[in-house]
């Protein structure tokens, strides 16, 4: 099949589908990532798949100072960026289907146009989130401010992320009119993955089902398949330095690291990280990631790091804390290790508070706002000196490792292709 997948969103919201795109590929299919500008080289250089840049670029505009200085929550204003950036966005995508062709288009919750897309080319569809974004009467949508609610209005609240459509109707009606040539009136969104004709095409939630078991009232459309893992072409591995710093430990070595989310300048960061780890009692690797410019933070007790893929990095230090990203939060729970959330909006306060009271892995999340030095030493001693968070990690990681996330959602992805006749039957 020629398959096509657009995303939006941050390197870790790329990342689950550049590895289903690879998996794909190692399958026969030809695929192509539709996806932010600046994750071409990534993408195409270092794991050759077909990549075409939708024109915006998220690391810049995370970097921006309208989301730094966001009054309004950070949601907000990465909101504003995207809704100017989606006219673009959505001529890109459906310049790609048109040119290379499309037999099966793979939707990210973040970009609101795989319907239309699928329509135009009579092409089959598949949704995928990272995060439970599917109705369930079980518990609200995550970024409903209160709850549960009770069975009922739990399934309530799963009309938010269904209108994130709307956000973009004036957009997506101009491009069905001008660019792909019908009606401007697009799906009634009801339910996220909705098509034109109202059947629901497959979902994916790439999210492990140990981490979060499938909602027994999902239907038969929506599968939770497991984490979707990437491999590393380069085989990262520490450099002298790092190997050092984390050989030399007398401490438990902690990851500290808030990739993206960039509300917090490098100056402020490590005067919150620094004393934090002295009393704490123990040594840190920090990764800076988005937050800004490479400061001098290297030391007896705190290594800096530029960049190293967290799949290889977790499983050498002891504890890791982050801002608590879909992508983030599974390669810590992966990798087996106590994890500390400090998240700072999104779907991120649902992962810290699972990761806490559903899991036991982890000491209370800090909103990343409300960090101090004194907060963080108390949550660090937590995280490396309770065995039950230990025990816990390690045991949820085994189950973990016993899934396939990847193959059970190029099943999927096979078994919607047969079906629409894309491809032939086995």
């Amino acid at each position: 099949m020629k398959v096509i997948i657009c995303c939006l969103g941050t390197r870790g919201d790329v990342e689950p589908l550049l590895a289903l795109g690879k998996a794909l590929q190692a399958r026969g299919h030809a695929v192509t990532l539709c996806g932010p500008d600046n994750c071409a080289s990534w993408v195409r250089d270092e794991h050759a798949l077909g990549f075409v840049p939708l024109g915006i670029d998220f690391k810049a505009l995370m970097q921006s100072r309208e989301v730094r200085e966001a009054r309004g929550g950070i949601e907000a204003a990465i909101g504003k960026g995207v809704i100017a950036a989606m006219p673009a966005a959505l001529r890109a995508a459906s310049d790609t289907a048109d040119r290379v062709g499309v037999d099966l288009v793979v939707c990210s919750a973040t970009f609101p146009g795989g319907p239309d897309l699928a329509e135009k080319h009579g092409a089959a569809l598949v949704t995928t989130a990272m995060a439970p974004v599917f109705p369930t009467r079980q518990f609200p949508f995550f970024l409903a401010s209160v709850g549960p609610f009770g069975c009922l209005l739990n399934r309530a609240t799963y009309l938010m992320p269904a209108m994130a459509r709307a956000v973009h109707g004036a957009a997506l009606a101009q491009w069905r009119r001008e660019e792909l040539r019908l009606q401007s009136r697009g799906p009634r969104m009801l339910e996220m993955g909705c098509q034109t004709d109202g059947m629901v095409a497959p979902r994916l939630c790439c999210v492990s089902p140990s981490v979060i078991p499938q909602p027994n009232d999902w239907d038969t459309a929506t599968t939770m398949t497991g984490y979707w893992r990437l491999e590393d072409p380069a085989q990262w591995a520490p450099d002298d330095a790092l190997a050092a710093f984390l050989a030399g430990a007398d401490r438990p070595v902690v990851y500290i690291g808030f990739g993206s989310m960039t509300v917090l300048e490098p100056a402020a960061l490590v005067a919150i990280v620094l004393p934090a780890v002295r009393e704490a009692g123990v040594r840190a690797v920090l990764q800076l990631g988005w937050s800004g410019d490479v400061i001098d933070a290297a030391g007896a007790d705190v290594y800096y790091l530029d960049v190293a893929p967290h799949a290889k990095l977790f499983p050498l230090v002891s504890a890791v804390v982050h801002h608590g990203g879909a992508g983030t939060t599974a390669a810590g729970l992966s990798a087996g290790r106590p994890t500390l959330i400090c998240p700072i909006g999104a779907d991120q306060p649902m992962w810290g508070d699972r990761v806490h009271r559903e899991l036991g892995c982890g000491p209370k999340p800090i909103p990343l706002a409300k960090l101090t030095p004194a907060l963080l030493a108390s949550r660090l001693h937590a995280l490396v000196s309770d065995a039950g968070f230990c025990t816990r990690a390690t045991e949820l990681a085994a189950r973990i490792a016993r899934e396939d996330g990847l193959a059970r959602a190029v099943e999927v992805i096979e078994a919607e292709g047969r079906r629409c006749g894309k491809m032939s039957p086995q």
